[in-house]
């Protein structure tokens, strides 16, 4: 007898104790849910801050952004359950939920690269930090920023080469400042970061005309060189000289898939991924002028005085025009009013295809467009150049 009552009171004490972790395990589990429910969830926005010219919308989304603020949920919530017994933790500042992920610059980041001709440039009067890319205005903007600098105007005889090169330019790099430094500039709200982009099409046949027609060695130095070819090299070297010489656009374009360089890759491919979403500004080739007022507007010195007013408003060109107004004739194209000329239904698909991260980058807001007749477009598989 006095066993069975021994057990019937064991018994009792598992089921409590059963009962209690049961309801433990609840509360837990219900705190960790509500914990993911919150500002970090999948299910915020997080908006660009600043200006994005010709954007849609204001408020851009940046999904990468909200997928590393959902890794972070588990690390933020294990570090207050291990804490949460500490009388100096109860006192401390609540934790600011609604901040943003940023992200973290390393020293292997494309845009941090040393001595890269294509990195970030730096106008700490206006805490301006400008990406440039090329065939985009990008030699205009470098004058304007020696200017800035107090540095002397270009000369006239002076290759312009030479503007680019980070050894000769005097300019200000991203990589010339420490990471912590760099760091700040790139996420903070005190600078605005910008780009200048140019649609992908006009870009692609700007860089055949100049980069390919134009200019007598530049391609033959990149592109005609035995380390791209692997077959009968000297063959195939009098070969690319020649199509040079005839302004092959089908043999550019075929060529842009094994010889690459910033002058037709990608604009996407110049700054990694993750720097996208960090943007203030995006500027567009197409309203140049318009854009380029617009940003210089919007930054200002410690002076409180805009960079449009300081410098951009006039005394450029001869006739002390505004900045991006004069005459730049020395850089054109007119690739834009060129394209129907040059393009082809197969060789805008080529375009299409092979630069198509252009127009799936959300912040660019390219628009899509087609220079023929629908009609006029073969199947893929007869577009084969």
């Amino acid at each position: 007898m006095y066993s069975r009552r021994l057990s019937r009171s064991r018994c009792v004490i598992i089921v409590v104790v059963l009962a209690m972790t049961s309801a433990y395990l609840k509360s837990e589990t219900d705190d960790l849910l509500l914990s993911k429910s919150g500002p970090f969830s999948k299910e915020s926005t997080t908006h660009a801050s600043g200006l994005v010219v010709e954007s849609p919308s204001d408020q851009v989304k940046l999904d990468y952004k909200n997928i590393d603020d959902d890794e972070d949920d588990d690390e933020e919530f294990d570090d207050d359950e291990s804490s949460s017994d500490s009388d100096s933790d109860r006192d401390r500042e609540p934790a600011r939920t609604n901040e943003k992920a940023f992200p973290i610059l390393k020293r292997t980041d494309l845009i941090y690269e040393s001595e890269r001709w294509g990195n970030p440039l730096i106008v700490p009067e206006y805490k301006l930090v400008f990406f440039t890319l090329p065939k985009v205005a990008c030699t205009e903007w470098k004058l304007l920023f020696r200017r800035i600098y107090g540095l002397p105007e270009w000369p006239e005889g002076k290759l312009l080469q030479d503007l680019h090169n980070p050894a000769l330019n005097q300019l200000m790099y991203l990589s010339n400042y420490t990471l912590e430094e760099a760091q700040n500039m790139l996420t903070s709200d005190e600078w605005t970061r910008a780009v200048f982009v140019r649609e992908p099409k006009e870009r692609v046949l700007s860089a055949f005309l100049n980069k390919f027609v134009e200019e007598k060695s530049f391609y033959i130095n990149k592109c005609c060189q035995s380390k791209h070819f692997h077959f009968d090299v000297d063959v195939e070297k009098k070969h690319c000289k020649r199509k040079k010489r005839e302004g092959d656009f089908v043999y550019f374009l075929n060529r842009t898939l094994d010889c690459l360089n910033p002058h037709w890759d990608p604009q996407v491919n110049a700054i990694d991924e993750k720097w996208w979403n960090q943007m203030d500004f995006v500027g567009y080739m197409h309203h140049l002028a318009d854009d380029a007022a617009r940003l210089l507007k919007n930054i200002h010195s410690s002076k409180g005085t805009s960079a449009w007013n300081d410098y951009g408003k006039d005394g450029w060109g001869s006739n002390g025009t505004a900045f991006m107004v004069r005459d730049t004739a020395h850089h054109a194209t007119n690739a834009h009013n060129k394209l129907r000329k040059y393009y082809t239904p197969c060789t805008e698909k080529f375009v299409e295809r092979n630069w198509r991260a252009e127009w799936e980058k959300d912040i660019l807001n390219f628009t899509s467009f087609q220079l023929f007749n629908e009609s006029q477009y073969p199947s893929d598989k007869d577009c084969v150049i």
